[in-house]
């Protein structure tokens, strides 16, 4: 179920939205997804400079250009680390070997990589983000205006760390605090090359999924726009609170007066917990990212292509970089329970029994109990816990689920919105899980009525950022008194039961709260004037 206030058109000039990850036909893809926005073009190391000193930017050109004919704004990165050329380790650079892990799709991952704080590997390093930067220049203005944000990369790909696995030689370990010099020295390099650039470039970072970056970005580069890991691979992955905690205050509050952007992307879709219902975990996936805050939300060509994906791609395409309840082109709700277990409040121990997620054998055998405990007691409104030992999993392998689960720790525990809220939610209505087909997007969760428990309305009202904007009093053309809205009754997701009330949604005129008599979708428009 989903109430949505308003909703016009985002601006066409805005770059925020579903993006696509690298693709060969961008043309085809925008053709197939009208929604997508932009585009995340990755390129090697070793593919720029196949020799030292030598850069053929053939590749690099004709890319970007294909991208920019097909109307899509532009992310860049240049992976290094195993993407390294051939060359450096004859010009001296050593060469790491490790152990052998795998990644997320069980495949070995590299094993071979720079050792990054050599001298000489840090000279050739930074001669080529120079050189890359140098090169942007010179691109045609319809392509070079398409271009808004570099992201860097230090180490693997984009994420914080340099390996994968552990070096054979130990003389090869990184020391955190060598590694973290390595990495400040080359942000300050990126800062340095693409500030001064315009139109701008913003940089992106990757402030590592514990936030273990954070701190220094915040005050050495506090305009930089962020990477966030986790937040685009699932949703009640345990412990998503904490990197809302630190995410939040800089990316969805303008009225700081610091503004950043967050990116992530989903590249996950095979995993067990995903497949087992692909239409309702996609559309779940995009209303989690929006209420996180992302601002761009990158996935492959073949999931913004499946027709079954597009209205969950359609609604954060909608609402996507929206941070002003003033100038946001609508509010919503979608309705839903998550069920914390470290919620210890709701879920007392003397009921649903002690544990915890991380501690002694003894106290995680205790939060596996309570997962299952509260699960139960869900039960009859369609919760299950369907991987319950990956429920007890750090969130890299929580992510790696095989089925979905209902209970989790430390995660968002109400609806996903933005500027609607629900006026206590547990009180008034009662939550549900897996409701109806899985061909349709909405039933992943709903909100329901338990008669016998008193619970009998949804009530929502306006979030308090709406509501200081509009009786601040904006004025001018387009102004409009704040508090005229009317409820117009549109079934938007399957979120009914058999036993529950269907009729027509009244609407109470209150200054501050509507009541919504029935589990049923909305669209909730302004009156003009």
């Amino acid at each position: 179920m989903i109430a949505a206030l308003g909703c016009s058109a985002l601006a066409a000039d805005k770059p925020f939205g579903i993006w696509v990850n690298a693709t060969k036909n961008p043309a085809a893809v925008k053709n197939a997804a009208p929604f997508v926005n932009g585009a995340f073009a990755v390129f090697k190391w070793s593919e720029l400079e196949p020799a030292n000193g030598q850069f053929d930017w053939k590749l690099f050109e004709s890319t970007l250009g294909a991208y920019a004919a097909a109307g899509l704004n532009m992310q860049l990165m240049v992976w290094v680390g195993p993407h390294s050329p051939e060359w450096i380790y004859s010009a001296g650079v050593p060469l790491v070997r490790t152990s052998q892990v795998l990644n997320p799709h069980g495949q070995p991952h590299f094993t071979r990589f720079p050792f990054y704080l050599d001298e000489n590997y840090k000279r050739y390093y930074h001669r080529m983000i120079r050189e890359v930067a140098k090169h942007m220049d010179t691109l045609p203005a319809a392509v070079r205006s398409k271009i808004i944000v570099i992201q860097t990369a230090e180490g693997s790909t984009g994420d914080e760390g340099g390996y994968k696995g552990r070096p054979l030689d130990p003389r090869y370990e990184l020391a955190e605090d060598k590694w973290n010099a390595f990495k400040f020295d080359t942000w300050k390099l990126f800062d340095e090359l693409y500030r001064p650039k315009q139109p701008p470039i913003h940089i992106l970072a990757n402030s590592g999924n514990r936030g273990e970056y954070d701190e220094w970005l915040r005050q050495n580069m506090p305009d930089w726009w962020r990477k966030a890991g986790n937040p685009g691979h699932g949703y009640q992955l345990n412990n998503e609170k904490d990197m809302m905690a630190f995410f939040d205050p800089l990316i969805n509050h303008p009225e700081s007066g610091k503004l950043l952007r967050g990116r992530s992307e989903m590249d996950e879709m095979f995993k067990g917990w995903f497949q087992e219902a692909p239409v309702w975990n996609a559309y779940w996936l995009n209303l989690w990212a929006l209420h996180f805050g992302l601002d761009i939300f990158v996935h492959s060509a073949d999931a913004v292509a499946n027709p079954a994906y597009r209205e969950g791609f359609e609604f954060f395409r909608d609402y996507a970089g929206e941070k002003d309840a003033g100038t946001s082109p609508g509010a919503w709700c979608a309705l839903r329970d998550g069920l914390d277990a470290g919620d210890h409040t709701r879920f007392p121990e003397a009921k649903f029994g002690s544990g915890s997620l991380r501690g002694s054998a003894h106290e995680m055998a205790g939060g596996l109990q309570r997962t299952l405990n509260i699960a139960k007691a869900f039960e009859p409104y369609g919760a299950v816990q369907g991987d319950p030992e990956k429920a007890m999993a750090l969130v890299m392998q929580n992510r790696s689920a095989k089925r979905m689960n209902d209970v989790a720790w430390n995660i968002e525990a109400g609806n996903y919105r933005r500027y609607l809220e629900q006026y206590d939610p547990n009180g008034t209505s009662q939550g549900y899980w897996r409701v109806g087909p899985k061909d349709q997007p909405y039933g992943r969760f709903a909100r329901g009525f338990d008669a016998a428990a008193g619970k009998k309305r949804h009530v929502l009202r306006r979030g308090g950022s709406l509501l200081r904007r509009e009786t601040a009093g904006r004025r001018g053309p387009g102004a409009r008194a704040p508090g005229l809205f009317r409820l117009r009754p549109r079934i938007v997701g399957a979120s009914l039961r058999r036993d529950e009330r269907r009729e027509e949604c009244n609407q109470t005129a209150e200054r501050e709260y509507r009541a919504l008599e029935g589990s049923c979708g909305h669209a909730i428009r302004r009156i003009p004037g």
